[in-house]
């Protein structure tokens, strides 16, 4: 049977296992990451105790465990336990950057206050009744909103379902490995997704793909990532799971394939006997990082050169709603920008660039959408160069290890593209991308790197808008197959 007692905040060990999110290595992580994923909850409970103290209207669910040097693990009441830690200094804040106002707050606290709130009241268990606390966990958290203070997401149940009731969860499985193995999110956004992220979404989305990628199931998927086809691009449907550019909608949206935008093709079906034919896929992944190669019939003149739909095809109707415009309205250029798809791994600031772009307005923003420009040709240079160094593809370094001039680089990788290792030439591609970088070399080119960098350098030199848009559809394919 429990007993109740006050036990120290100190004493109290935050659990590292967590459904929340993924195993923990120690405390300073569990908070960052409980940080990350709510953080305006958190600090509103961390204000909360300051200012009116521990209220001790629910005990703190603590679970003894080991003989020869017991710990009382917090089932239940984790965040408020870390807030008081935090509060405490048991955490500092050099481990933990604080909100000015909290930090504040906590230097005007007395002795008293520290005293009277460092220690709560908890309900003990032994380490034999854990299946009991876990009984009392699920029916707080696993109900729904009105069965709990903090209701459980979806991440949280799954998690619980796997881990307690031996339940399958491929989409779970994934997002993990995603999480500790993938190479195009960031460390902030590992730390968030591991405890909130759009799992439902996810589950459907593998469900509707798992055959493309290789795998006969959710399941089979999920045994077998990283080790897939196509695992780059399914990285980025994992990327645009997560930043909710990929919904219930877009998936379930028959007249798009949201796969297929990310370069995943379908599995062809044999005529003959109805088998699922793996030749018709065109692309190939890896698990060490290598860049899915793409079709050139299907890529080499997207963007600003595409405009090839089948007649009377789902495309082509969705096409015909959309009003035309000509070569040198800002609008083709923001067009061309809001459709382009990016794959690959280290590319978010190139995400980033292009959304900045994309809210510019070209006319009023000439200078800046050129700056911008510039940075997207450099880093999409170097992240190809990234993608392809373990199959000898061009490097942005010289001999002395020093940066490479900008049309160097680009001029080495159009080579890469249009003759890639033991493939032979890519005529398609050659011609696609030949005008791209003839207009990128161009000493006097209205949008050749030497212009681009005299708008940086030289306080007297400008470029107008009309110029930008008519001569941005040359140079777009290029930038378009570096990030395929």
């Amino acid at each position: 049977m429990p007993v109740t007692e006050f036990r120290s905040v100190q004493d109290l060990a935050l659990d590292l296992a967590n459904h929340r999110t993924v195993q923990q290595v120690d405390e300073i992580h569990a908070v960052q990451t409980m940080i990350s994923i709510s953080p305006d909850r958190f600090w509103a409970l961390m204000e909360s105790l300051i200012d009116d103290g521990y209220l001790p209207t629910e005990n703190i669910l603590v679970l003894e465990t080991g003989k020869d040097t017991p710990k009382s693990i917090v089932k239940e009441g984790n965040r408020r336990v870390a807030a008081l830690k935090l509060i405490l200094g048991y955490i500092t804040s050099n481990d933990i950057e604080l909100p000015t106002q909290i930090e504040k707050k906590i230097k005007l606290l007395t002795d008293i206050w520290k005293v009277d709130n460092g220690r709560l009241p908890c309900t003990i268990y032994a380490n034999t009744e854990s299946a009991i606390v876990d009984r009392i966990i699920k029916l707080a958290h696993g109900k729904g909103e009105k069965a709990s203070k903090d209701q459980w997401n979806a991440v949280a149940r799954a998690r619980h379902n796997r881990d307690n009731d031996n339940a399958a969860e491929p989409g779970l499985d994934i997002l993990e490995k995603y999480i500790k193995f993938g190479k195009n999110l960031t460390f902030e956004q590992a730390k968030r997704w591991s405890g909130d992220y759009p799992l439902s979404v996810l589950d459907e989305a593998i469900g509707k793909i798992a055959a493309r990628l290789g795998a006969s199931t959710a399941m089979d998927l999920s045994n077998k990532y990283p080790y897939i086809k196509y695992r780059d691009a399914f990285d980025c449907i994992l990327l645009g799971i997560g930043n909710k550019e990929i919904n219930f909608n877009k998936i379930r949206n028959k007249q798009t394939d949201f796969a297929d935008k990310y370069g995943i093709p379908v599995v062809a079906v044999d005529s003959g006997n109805g088998s699922q034919n793996g030749t018709a896929e065109t692309n190939t992944g890896s698990a060490s990082g290598g860049t899915g190669r793409y079709s050139s019939s299907q890529n080499a003149q997207s963007g600003a050169n595409s405009n090839t739909t089948a007649p009377g095809s789902a495309a082509s109707r969705a096409n015909s709603s959309t009003a035309a415009v000509a070569i040198q309205d800002p609008r083709a250029v923001k067009r061309t920008l809001k459709k382009w798809k990016l794959l690959g791994n280290n590319r978010q600031k190139i995400v980033t660039l292009r959304d900045e772009a994309c809210n510019l307005d070209l006319t009023k923003n000439p200078l800046a959408f050129c700056f911008i420009l510039r940075s997207l040709f450099e880093l999409s240079a170097k992240a190809y160069c990234d993608d392809h160094t373990t199959c000898g593809g061009p490097s942005y370094k010289d001999k002395d290890g020093k940066d490479k001039k900008l049309v160097s680089v680009l001029r080495d990788v159009t080579n890469h593209l249009i003759n890639p290792p033991n493939q032979g030439k890519d005529k398609e591609r050659e011609k696609a991308l030949h005008g791209a970088l003839t207009e990128l070399a161009k000493s006097g080119g209205i949008l050749s790197v030497r212009s681009m960098n005299q708008l940086v350098h030289n306080p007297l030199f400008s470029v107008a808008p009309s110029d930008i848009c008519t001569i941005f559809g040359n140079i777009f394919p290029l930038l378009d197959a570096m990030n395929r």
